[in-house]
């Protein structure tokens, strides 16, 4: 006889079991009842506030994520440990469909068919559910002659119980009316709803195989976690400007690492608060000794000199020469982060300047976690292979003339040891678009803490920890630049000296895992970097794809990281799924070419085509869509049109759904020319 409860180990969580889910495993589908977690300390107050912010595009929130979003409710961090889960009570007889309901035989849990003598019976895992968060589980019906005795569920286009006995007529359908405190059931969330999908929630419960991944969304956020050299670089003022400086090319950074960075703009500027008092004490030292202030001043100076000497001299005069590159409107881009936290302590919000200036410096900063990562560029490795007269050598200098004439991709990084920390905050049912599902809070009677349980109002919220291979991929700005120029939408690139910073001047904040989704009411200001940032996410997913076509990777072993304000796009695996350690390195090292060649001759047709492109605005299931646990945006933003051109007329279905409203005016064409179009090249 086997037992009901069944625990899971931690390294079974991280790939399968999320809070509040219902799980089909070999042993049967389970119910998690139970996490056994521990507390995480570690974790800055800014993680709650990138929650917060991430609440702010949900419309209906339940009680405790309510209350977590007017700051009456706090979120603990938690790693689960293990889990514990207990089978559905349900069974269906593997041979001829019989139902044993098994509250019926608890002394003979694992018996055989009561009807046929089989003896696989599995679990029937179907609930009901709503979009609004609620799920029961199936419960049988018995027939008022028969009752279980030969009961069938029929899963066609009404689900329903049905006796399978000869003679008999009973056929119950199943519909549950969803509960009348919803809060869907409110007016002004159906009309809510009703505004932003075309119709209204549904009244009625949907009775839902559990294993279908739309059954339950989880929400989350991940981020790239600082390492402790780049607390210690952030720490220093003047550490922005100096990565916004590396980023526009005004500084060659290519051969340093954070630490020595770190060391130069120590000697730059004003050093942390610990070098300023350490200096004041200095100072006050040879005041004491009864020097006067020039002899003071001139200590200085020469105590300055040594440091820089020490730092790299020539290195310093560069770096400090870029700084001075950069322009107080450049500069201003940064934004006052002071300023921002005051604005939003008196619960007034942002305004667009500060989201984008904020959106920068998180992106900054994590690049500066790249930098002090092991990584090697594409140039480089081609170097190392032809060293070692590696036949790949060839392959990878081919696929890096490619990516640059052909793809606007000016460089690709490998990274061996990213920190990614995933954070979820939350649950739907059914449907993971905002406006049509409530967001749950995870129960914190479900999370056991082993005493460790705070005071107060609290809600657990998950984080998993990882470090894992990657490719970071740069755009090149001149080739975006001169894809806009042809579609009529920037000057002559001949007129914009630093294209980097053009674009970067026209960033707009995009943060949300929702994405720069389409909206009638944006401003036209918003239309390059909505276009720049869907096509570089569009091209993103297809490098995914090809990436797992051309691994040892599967589709959902891979995530993106989107640093759409620095034009670039991270690709890393995901060990949630799956991991092969070296499996990413070798194949930038061996099969990279291939995956670009994909890119140009395979992946600009859809199968679902034309109506995925004339009526979808290109971009399906069956061409551009990822899996959820892959696309950090909710498969929002994406269109092949950017990448490999096509019409763009307002009179074609759809069109205006996925591609900006009126764009074929703005372009002044009905052919839109996409980023990879050979006449670019």
């Amino acid at each position: 006889m086997s037992q009901q409860s069944y625990t899971r180990s931690k390294g079974q969580i991280l790939r399968r079991f999320e809070p509040g889910s219902v799980a089909t495993i070999p042993i049967g589908t389970i119910e998690i009842s139970r996490h056994y977690a521990r507390k995480i300390d570690d974790l800055g107050r800014d993680l709650q506030d990138a929650v917060r912010q991430e609440l702010t595009r949900w419309k209906h929130l339940d009680a405790q994520m309510e209350a977590f979003r007017r700051y009456t409710a706090e979120c603990v961090f938690v790693t689960t440990q293990s889990v514990n889960g207990k089978r559905l009570d349900v069974r269906e007889c593997a041979k001829c469909g019989a139902i044993r309901y098994m509250r019926q035989w608890r002394g003979e849990p694992d018996a055989p068919c009561d009807h046929c003598k089989h003896s696989t019976l599995n679990e029937i895992p179907f609930v009901f559910a709503h979009a609004d968060g609620t799920m029961v589980q199936l419960n049988p019906r018995n027939c008022p002659v028969h009752g279980l005795d030969y009961l069938v569920l029929e899963r066609g286009y009404q689900k329903r119980w049905r006796c399978k006995i000869e003679g008999c007529n009973h056929a119950e359908t199943i519909v549950l009316p969803l509960a009348r405190q919803s809060i869907m059931k409110r007016p002004d969330v159906v009309d809510s709803v009703e505004a932003r999908t075309g119709k209204p929630p549904s009244p009625m419960m949907t009775l839902t195989n559990v294993s279908d991944n739309k059954l339950q969304v989880v929400h989350s956020i991940s981020r790239i976690n600082p390492t402790p050299n780049v607390e210690k670089f952030l720490a220093h003022s003047e550490s922005l400007s100096a990565l916004l400086a590396i980023h526009l090319g005004y500084f060659n950074s290519q051969c340093k690492n954070i630490c020595e960075i770190t060391e130069i703009i120590r000697v730059l500027g004003q050093g942390t608060q610990e070098d300023q008092k350490e200096l004041e004490q200095l100072i006050k030292t040879l005041q004491m000794s009864g020097l006067d202030e020039a002899t003071i001043q001139t200590i200085l100076s020469n105590k300055k000199q040594v440091q820089e000497s020490e730092a790299g001299g020539p290195v310093v005069a560069e770096l400090r020469k870029a700084l001075l590159q950069l322009s107080l409107s450049t500069k201003q881009l940064l934004g006052d982060a002071k300023a921002e936290r005051e604005t939003r302590d008196r619960g007034e919000s942002l305004t667009t300047a500060q989201e984008n200036a904020r959106t920068l410096r998180e992106q900054l900063s994590d690049y500066a976690v790249l930098m002090d990562l092991k990584r090697k560029t594409l140039d480089d490795t081609v170097k190392d292979l032809g060293k070692i007269s590696s036949p790949f050598c060839a392959n990878l200098r081919a696929a890096g003339d490619l990516m640059r004439k052909s793809l606007g991709i000016s460089q690709v990084t490998v990274i061996q040891d990213l920190p990614v920390l995933h954070l979820a905050y939350g649950y739907t049912r059914l449907s993971h678009q905002p406006e049509a599902a409530v967001l749950w809070a995870f129960d914190r009677k479900n999370f056991d803490l082993a005493g460790d349980e705070p005071k107060g109002n609290w809600i657990p919220m998950p984080v998993y920890k990882l470090t894992t291979e990657a490719l970071l991929f740069q755009f090149d700005a001149k080739r975006i630049v001169k894809w806009l120029h042809a579609n009529n939408l920037a000057p002559d690139p001949a007129s914009i000296s630093e294209p980097t910073l053009w674009l970067l001047e026209r960033h707009s904040r995009i943060t949300s895992r929702s994405g720069p989704a389409f909206d009638d009411n944006l401003s036209p200001d918003f239309l390059i970097p909505w276009l720049v940032s869907s096509a570089l996410h569009s091209a993103n997913h297809l490098l995914i794809k090809a990436i797992a076509d051309q691994s040892s990777f599967g589709e959902t072993a891979l995530s993106e990281h989107l640093l759409f304000s620095l034009n670039q796009t991270i690709v890393f695996v995901n060990r949630l799924q799956e991991f092969s350690l070296g499996g990413l390195k070798t194949f930038f090292e061996q099969r990279l070419d291939q995956a670009f060649q994909s890119l140009l001759q395979e992946r600009g047709d859809c199968m679902f085509d034309p109506y995925c492109e004339e009526t979808l605005g290109g971009a399906c299931n069956g061409c551009l869509h990822l899996p959820e646990v892959v696309c950090r945006l909710f498969n929002n933003a994406l269109s092949r049109i950017l990448l490999y051109g096509g019409e763009i007329s307002a009179d074609m279905e759809g069109v205006q759904r996925t591609l900006w409203h009126d764009l074929s005016s703005m372009v002044g064409s009905y052919d839109f020319i996409g980023l990879w179009d050979s006449s670019l090249d």
